[in-house]
């Protein structure tokens, strides 16, 4: 090696590790937290000033399949194949999105003079209750959420359901991202609170 090599290499040292830490500070991929929307979103009405009593509607317990008991956003990519992105996931728990997301949408719905709608806790009394039971709720890969389940409503301490269904909602993703995905499920969630806010319209007082 003749003295001018001689006085390049470390030189061309220095270039190499420069290469490389700068290749090892490049920044990951960044994860993204999601939640569902409500009908109340930027809803301004305030029940503050309301003394006379109303009808307490407690939201829950709400049975989700264990499945969906998972912190990454589910899409179901077969009959029997579930892909979970760890980089797309809910800011909570899908279940609390889905409690949070009907309190607010059957609150939003009713008459804030004549009811008061809490999420269910068990030592509080209700006078109305809504029970959920989903077995799915998840996007697919023919670009469609999917939602099954059954809700069954109670009025007081009566045990024995008053109106009850199944209900199967499937509903088209506007694109394959997962923004899309959930605002379609927040669509599916402001139809069942749609169909459940009628029969507590008619619910024995």
């Amino acid at each position: 090696m003749n003295r001018n090599n001689r006085n390049e290499l470390p030189g061309v040292i220095a270039l190499i590790l420069v290469v490389v830490v700068l290749a090892g500070c490049g920044s990951p991929p960044s994860t993204r937290f999601y939640a569902l929307s409500s009908l109340a979103t930027g809803d301004t009405r305030s029940a503050s000033d309301i003394v006379q009593a109303r009808t307490v509607v407690g939201i829950g317990p709400i049975s989700m399949a264990k499945y969906l008991d998972h912190p990454a956003i589910t899409v179901r990519s077969g009959g029997n194949t579930l892909v979970r992105s760890e980089m797309n996931r809910w800011g909570g728990s899908l279940g609390d999105e889905v409690s949070r997301v009907l309190v607010e949408n059957v609150g939003h719905l009713l008459s804030a003079e004549q009811y008061l709608v809490v999420p269910w806790l068990e030592p509080v009394g209700n006078d109305l209750r809504l029970q959920l039971i989903v077995s799915r709720f998840e996007a697919t890969s023919a670009q469609e959420v999917v939602f099954n389940g059954v809700w069954l409503l109670f009025a007081g301490d009566d045990n024995n359901p008053f109106a009850s269904g199944g209900l199967a909602l499937i509903e088209p993703l506007e694109t394959g991202d997962y923004p899309a995905i959930t605002a379609a499920m927040s669509r599916i969630l402001a139809e069942l609170s749609r169909l459940v806010v009628e029969h507590i319209r008619t619910a024995p007082r």
